[in-house]
């Protein structure tokens, strides 16, 4: 018998979020200074992207230069100029080109959506257009985010200011320039960043734009989509409302920076971060400057934020840079039964909060091992639990009870050497010749019907010798180990 301890898993439910690792709520942000005095142009409205190593600063409100941080020499360089206004938008990279899509240009509150996507070639720091938005679906401050070499586009606003949130949800394949239309997401929200980890996107904060108050109407509530069950899940809503935040993450949790608020005339540094697979949010240590619609990115396991306004709206913009070094680990099996949070999901369709999925007594990962169904408590359909089944694959064959078995009786195998009736009848037979064709048969003598050479004696050893031979053999099927004769 196979039985996971109930306190185990209680355990493990209860103080998951303190064993997972996780960014330390005491680390403070660091200040990112240039070698050379450098700085990026204020901007806000604006997008972030690493490539390479290096850091790319996009778009912004009125027309701003494309600019590159190099970690390696800490400077700040203009590459090039923007093809236009571009403005309210989640840059994305693939190998060294930078998409711009599902953008807005020009003026408040009724910007015009950009229905081009715009790519950056960071080798040789030019633009071109590649496709464009599906038809009926354009819309600016819309998310986007990469998974697997294709493209995702999520929310956004198609009036601008004015209204015109939306929950749609669509794939571009760049290499194609062709759209899937995805399931809406449960939420429509705009002026919001989404976020890839763990197998799910994740987004959190933004609003539903209109006038004559923008600023009104904060989502508050958390979407996830799985990619491996090709489904969404609202999840717990985020503490701080705000639109306008940056995003990063790594390990297992996403992280949500700064943001804007109508409660508020200034920006926020409020910091909050969430598990991705329990929805659970906290607090960390706070921007050094609170901003909103600046950029964020991650640059390996440093979550960087830059520019943005200080302000609630558009004023005053920022060139100032900032860090939080974040906790990269991952807790791969949450629940400890031996399988990867990925195989769980991806594969076994197992619970990743309950080590034995279907409650058996044998752990989802000593099933997979015998090749029992770690979803089906008994595979073998033979009545019997898989932890308590001796071989879980197979049903159990029923053995008799060998008490309620009757008595059999059989004949013993004939002994050669000892005579049969017959065979002893035929030789007590005698052939009749010419002498003695007029003596009494033995059955005129047993008659009485005259004298014979047979004489009644051997008729009495005859009957003597069969009874002695006779005997009666009972098999007891009470043993498995052989037969036992009993005599009478």
């Amino acid at each position: 018998m196979h039985i996971f301890p109930k306190f185990l898993l209680l355990s493990t439910l209860l103080i998951f979020n303190s064993l997972s690792a996780q960014t330390a709520d005491s680390l403070a942000w660091q200040a990112v200074m240039s070698s050379d005095n450098s700085a990026v142009t204020g901007r806000h409205e604006s997008g972030l992207v690493a490539v390479n190593g290096n850091l790319y600063a996009l778009g912004g409100r009125s027309q701003r230069p494309v600019e590159r941080y190099n970690p390696a020499s800490g400077t700040w360089a203009a590459v090039a100029t923007a093809p236009l206004e571009l403005h309210h938008f989640q840059p994305v990279a693939i190998g060294h080109e930078i998409f711009v899509l599902g953008a807005f240009t020009c003026c408040f509150p009724n910007e015009p959506t950009i229905s081009d996507i715009y790519v950056f070639d960071t080798l040789t720091n030019t633009w071109s257009i590649r496709g464009q938005l599906p038809a009926g679906r354009e819309r600016g401050s819309a998310a986007a985010f990469v998974y697997e070499e294709q493209i995702y586009l999520l929310g956004g606003n198609t009036q601008g200011h004015a209204g015109g949130a939306v929950a749609w949800f669509d794939r571009y394949d760049p290499t194609t320039e062709t759209w899937v239309e995805l399931p809406d997401a449960p939420h429509a929200r705009d002026h919001f960043g989404a976020f890839v980890l763990n197998n799910r996107v994740v987004a959190a904060a933004g609003r539903q734009t209109s006038i004559p108050n923008p600023f009104a109407d904060p989502v508050i509530e958390t979407d996830v989509f799985n990619f491996f069950t090709n489904t969404w899940q609202s999840i717990s809503n985020i503490p701080t409302a705000r639109a306008g935040a940056l995003v990063g993450g790594a390990g297992d949790e996403i992280i949500v920076a700064g943001g804007e608020i109508f409660s508020s005339s200034v920006s926020l540094n409020t910091v909050e971060a969430m598990n991705v697979y329990t929805g659970v949010w906290r607090q960390l240590q706070p921007l050094m400057l609170g901003r909103h619609s600046g950029g964020g990115a991650m640059l390996g396991d440093e979550f960087h934020v830059l520019a943005g306004s200080l302000n609630t709206g558009g004023a005053p913009e920022t060139s100032t840079h900032e860090m939080l070094l974040l906790d990269a680990t991952k807790n791969t099996d949450i629940d400890g039964d031996g399988l990867s949070n990925d195989e769980e999901e991806g594969i076994h369709n197992t619970d990743l909060f309950n080590p034995d999925s279907d409650n058996d007594g044998l752990n989802d990962g000593e099933e997979i091992a015998l090749m029992s169904d770690p979803n089906n408590n008994d595979t073998d359909a033979d009545g019997l639990l898989d932890g308590v089944d001796d071989d879980p694959l197979n049903a159990l064959l029923v053995e008799v009870d060998p008490d309620n078995e009757p008595d059999v009786e059989v004949e013993p195998e004939p002994d050669p050497d000892v005579e049969t009736d017959k065979e002893l009848e035929n030789n007590l037979e005698v052939e009749p010749d010419e002498e003695s064709e007029n003596e009494p048969t033995m059955t005129d003598t047993m008659s009485g019907s005259g004298g014979g050479s047979v004489c009644w004696w051997m008729l009495c050893a005859l009957l003597v010798g069969r009874l002695a031979r006779t005997v009666t053999l009972r098999v007891n099927y009470s043993s498995y180990r052989g037969v036992n004769f009993d005599y009478d």
